[in-house]
């Protein structure tokens, strides 16, 4: 806990730095500032008849050493949360297959091709289509095996209404479809309905968001609630610091799980038309996934 304080207070000192050195230069942030975690989620549009395409790709290291057993009563430390989210090591027996056994330790990656376009001057659609990479799953005994494929594919809508001068509100529906692998946990395996509520204050160079939601998933996964509360500064032109705060909590097999984590990140305005977006991921509790590194290319018009 010292550790995750130590870092949301670094973050936070150097965003109340550029902020300070942002209004003396009079720039200002608008919907074309977007964050990454929440993207789909938050309460800002394209604008009507704009688009953006994004590519992304983040190293994400789930090691948690969480004391677990297996079915056979033998004790283990190991991650909680598998990389789609859901109970990797259940209790008493694991969800994996008894000649793979329990995971220790998974190294891999995600790769995300997000897709959004401006129907209205309100009203934004899109996608977040996932490719998910367990370059190195190690097992309680030794074994280790690598796993690649599609995750779940992600189509989203929401609508947006400008509540007073500087918030605006959204309200808006992510529908899951079951493209992801269940036995290599990339996916879920059902559909999953995830309504959310987002607002966001935009004001010169600093916007402020959060999100509820709750997702509904068909037959076996469980349901889950969602949030998130994110803020953007806009330094100049050509450069904005953002960070997300984003949760998850949901209860399995008798056990309550809550995911938080921190995702920071910054924004480089190569051109008007093309972004690259570095990212940062740290967990902030047990639960979640341990650390992530990656990058965005995205370009909107």
């Amino acid at each position: 806990m010292k550790g995750a304080a130590s870092r949301v207070s670094a973050l936070a000192i150097a965003m109340c730095m550029v902020a300070c050195s942002a209004f003396a230069q009079g720039v200002e942030v608008t919907d074309r500032d977007r964050v990454w975690r929440n993207f789909t989620r938050e309460a800002a549009i394209v604008g009507e008849k704009h688009f953006w395409i994004e590519m992304r790709g983040i190293k994400l290291m789930d090691d948690q050493a969480i004391k677990q057993t297996d079915s056979a009563g033998t004790q283990f430390e190991g991650p909680t949360l598998g990389l789609n989210g859901y109970p990797l090591n259940a209790s008493p027996k694991c969800t994996i297959s008894a000649t793979k056994g329990c995971v220790e330790e998974i190294d891999g990656g995600r790769f995300d091709l997000v897709g959004a376009y401006g129907l209205l001057s309100t009203l934004e659609v899109g996608f977040d289509f996932p490719f998910v990479m367990q370059e190195e799953i190690n097992y309680v005994g030794g074994d280790n095996a690598e796993e690649a494929g599609l995750g779940d594919l992600v189509l989203y809508g929401k609508f947006k209404r400008q509540l007073a001068e500087h918030i605006a509100g959204a309200v808006g529906l992510e529908i899951s479809a079951p493209t992801g692998s269940v036995s290599d946990r990339f996916g879920t395996g059902h559909t999953g309905l995830n309504p959310f509520l987002s607002a966001r204050y935009q004001s010169g160079p600093v916007a402020l968001g959060s999100h509820v939601g709750f997702l509904l998933n068909t037959d076996s996964p469980p349901d889950v609630f969602n949030w998130s509360v994110e803020g953007i500064v806009r330094a100049t032109s050509l450069f904005a610091l953002r960070v997300e705060f984003d949760g998850r909590l949901f209860k399995s097999g008798g056990e309550t799980f809550n995911d938080v984590s921190v995702w920071p990140g910054f924004d480089f305005n190569l051109t008007e038309n093309f972004i690259i977006r570095p990212q940062g991921l740290a967990h902030l509790t047990t639960d979640a996934i341990d650390w992530g590194l990656g990058i965005g290319l995205a370009f909107t018009m």
